[in-house]
């Protein structure tokens, strides 16, 4: 300790920024050199350690260090909460920071809280403010004048709202917005959400609401986002309505096994890298158009009907990828899952009339991870090895739970199909 504390003041902050604001207080103790570094540390990141804890463990805390507190600006403030603290306790905390130049807020909460927080409104017209998460929160109502004018991301994590179009006023005042991350628990009321924000570039939208919980729900969302890049929408929204074309977008991960895809799918076109687990049936291709600029395609097993009328589509694509499930996110692991009856959907597999465009001078890649052996999965793979003139690689990662004899019959099977490429090799692992 000795030694650190030889290092320069600003040095020093930099290592105190880096933890939570506790342990910073309490390096407080170690020497006089130390008693007043923390105060000056521009981030107030406070975890409450106990879920259903007194109000006043945080409350204590938090006041103290914005009372003591004396650097001039106040860069971040991020609270993770018990749901006992007092919202007004919380509009005071966030009062305070908006006044210092607050630039990052990260607000959560340990568990859904039912009681209605209202944003300060000095926070809705934040000037400095560049990113803003909140998590477990009821907002009931903002301020008709909304200008975050910094603002590049908004994190909207299970926040519930008393009108629909509080979401669509709070859009309206980010103009220069570039990320937004939407995940949505409704509560048994319907939903309709209106995403236009010309400056956008990377956009999540996920439905976390269970069916079987709340069987009358309807979300859905309304999109208008012309300068979009990544797109990620998932898991239960009944529909999805894009306004205006994508130009832009390079990477879509979409999964919708009970939505309406067929719209979406005809904007996202201008995409390079797409991940699909859509349920629904096919239509015409020439429905959704071409996705010319189409280099990498991810299909969740469920999604096998859609694999020869894309595949018709792609004139340049380069890997294929078959899994049975699409990954997303890594925080929303338990909404990965894929709901549909994959067994059911893999016996419609017929071959194409003619062989894609693709298959003849682009595709290069297959990975096939999970591969069960059944008739539709060695159909689809056989096929690509008989058809794909420029095939290097096709890479077959059993399920885990295969034994070993159904792994050595699966691998003489697919050793003897014929390829079509003299470059090919095939991996089995």
């Amino acid at each position: 300790m000795d030694r650190i504390s030889l290092l320069p003041d600003d040095l020093i902050l930099n290592i105190l920024f880096m933890v939570p604001s506790k342990d910073a207080v309490t390096t407080s103790l170690l020497s006089k050199r130390w008693r007043d570094l923390w105060k000056h540390v521009p981030k107030l990141w406070y975890t409450d350690p106990y879920g259903d804890s007194e109000y006043w463990r945080a409350s204590r805390f938090v006041d103290k260090f914005l009372l003591l507190h004396k650097a001039p600006v106040l860069e971040t403030l991020h609270l993770s909460l018990s749901r006992n603290c007092r919202p007004t306790d919380i509009e005071i905390w966030i009062r305070i920071a908006v006044s210092r130049g607050l630039q990052n807020l990260e607000f959560y909460q340990h568990r859904p809280c039912y009681t209605p927080i209202r944003l300060p409104r000095s926070l809705c017209t934040c000037e400095s403010l560049v990113t803003l998460r909140l998590q477990h929160a009821i907002i009931v109502d903002v301020p008709l004048k909304i200008c975050f004018r910094s603002l590049k991301l908004l994190a909207l994590i299970a926040v519930d709202f008393s009108r629909d179009e509080i979401v669509y006023r709070v859009l309206s005042g980010c103009p220069v917005l570039e990320a937004l991350e939407m995940v949505i628990c409704s509560y048994g009321k319907a939903k309709t959400f209106t995403i236009a924000v010309p400056s956008l570039q990377r956009l999540l939208v996920v439905d976390t609401t269970s069916y079987a919980q709340v069987p009358g729900d309807v979300v859905g969302i309304v999109i208008k986002v012309p300068s979009l890049k990544t797109l990620t929408i998932a898991n239960r929204l009944n529909w999805v309505c894009p306004v205006v074309n994508m130009p832009k977008l390079e990477k879509a991960t979409i999964k919708l096994p009970y939505g309406d895809a067929k719209k979406l799918l005809g904007c996202l076109t201008s995409a390079k890298h797409l991940s699909l687990c859509v349920k629904n049936s096919p239509v015409d291709p020439y429905r959704i158009g071409v996705f010319d600029q189409l280099v990498s395609l991810t299909l969740c097993a469920c999604s096998l009907d859609w694999f020869r009328l894309i595949l018709r589509q792609t004139p340049k694509l380069r890997v294929l990828r078959f899994q049975l499930q699409v990954k997303f996110l890594s925080f929303l692991h338990n909404f990965q899952r894929c709901y549909s009856s994959i067994g059911d959907v893999q016996t419609r597999w017929e071959r194409p009339s003619s062989v894609p465009q693709c298959l003849i001078s682009s595709l290069e890649t297959v990975e096939w991870i999970d591969y069960r052996g059944r008739e539709a999965e060695r159909k689809v793979v056989m096929y690509l090895l008989e058809n794909s003139g420029q095939l290097k690689t096709m890479a077959i990662r059993p399920l885990n739970s295969t034994i070993l004899e159904e792994r050595h019959k699966m691998l003489q099977e697919l050793s003897s199909t014929p390829r079509i490429s003299s470059k090919c090799r095939l991996s089995f692992t």
